[in-house]
């Protein structure tokens, strides 16, 4: 496995015009996880922008994501974010309820409604949501969809909104994508992009945004959760619990924070052109950006956490 490398400065991406490496996350804002305030989630997301956060990351099937994404952009005078959302995935009644349309007229709608809905004559950056799941005889004419939107000035840039599997990877060239955001794959507690696959978007060009910074809140409050009930071993390994359990150790040793030591690690890795986190709440957006000015680890930690998940 190769390792993650160092940051000179966590703050700016090459591969992003020098602009911010840090991404809002905003499906727990929009309430996919959970009930939330939709004053609360304007109001986290305007002090995100006043904070120096100018990267939006939304969805159709993030329940009201872009909706309070929409109204925050229409009461902030500022600069306007670099923002991105998705297609293909429609809304459901929560994180776990997939709805699914790939067809042409279908993406078509989508991006109509996330147009009108975030107040965007364009959008920065447009991913196709939950590639795994497009069906193989429709990837080529999903795709050719795709790049009319982008001929057509409705979009800038082509992402791919999670992991692709072995039978999407082989599209995943810069001659379609700009862009990969996956998920649980690059983090404290799991590393396993680095075999082969960061390589791969590496030698085509493409840009790797770094998703889920806690590994479903692993990394975060509901570490004693998971360490008391189990995982799946599904979307979170018996491996990824032990690594929490061996990155929680070091965060003790240097009394921090097990959420700052992993956002902070994340922060730290070169390879990572974007980094996506997902805070719910306005207190939990306050943290991140606290963690965000600490900035990248001391060398010496971001090591020693290095070595001890790179162990296969």
């Amino acid at each position: 496995m190769k390792k993650p490398s160092y940051i000179d400065n966590h703050e700016l991406s090459e591969a992003f015009n020098n602009e911010s490496r840090l991404v809002y996350g905003t499906s727990g804002l929009g309430g996919v996880w959970g009930k939330v305030d939709a004053t609360e989630s304007v109001e986290a997301l305007l002090y995100a922008f006043e904070n120096g956060i100018s990267v939006l990351d939304t969805a159709p099937s993030y329940a009201n994501s872009e909706l309070y994404v929409g109204e925050a952009l229409k009461q902030w005078k500022g600069k306007k974010p670099f923002v991105s959302t998705k297609i293909g995935r429609l809304k459901g009644a929560d994180a776990f309820e997939v709805k699914l349309d790939y067809s042409q007229e279908g993406m078509r709608r989508s991006l109509e409604n996330s147009l009108k809905t975030l107040g965007l004559e364009t959008i920065d950056l447009l991913f196709l949501h939950e590639p795994q799941l497009v069906p193989e005889h429709e990837i080529e004419s999903t795709i050719q969809a795709l790049l009319s939107f982008k001929s057509q000035g409705l979009v800038k840039m082509l992402g791919v909104g999670g992991n692709p599997n072995a039978t999407f990877m082989p599209y995943v060239k810069k001659e379609y994508f700009d862009v990969v955001s996956g998920f649980l794959k690059m983090d404290a507690c799991n590393l396993s992009v680095f075999n082969e696959e960061i390589q791969h978007y590496q030698n085509e060009g493409i840009a790797y945004y770094a998703a889920s910074a806690l590994h479903f809140s692993l990394l975060g409050n509901r570490y004693n959760k998971y360490l008391k009930e189990g995982v799946d071993d599904v979307w979170i390994t018996h491996k990824d619990m032990e690594n929490a359990k061996k990155v929680k150790a070091i965060a003790d040793k240097y009394d921090m924070p097990l959420a700052t030591l992993a956002q902070r690690y994340l922060f730290s890795i070169k390879e990572a052109d974007r980094v996506v986190m997902g805070a719910r709440t306005l207190k939990q957006i306050q943290s991140t950006i606290s963690d965000w000015k600490l900035g990248k680890l001391p060398i010496d930690i971001f090591k020693e956490v290095t070595n001890t998940i790179s162990v296969k």
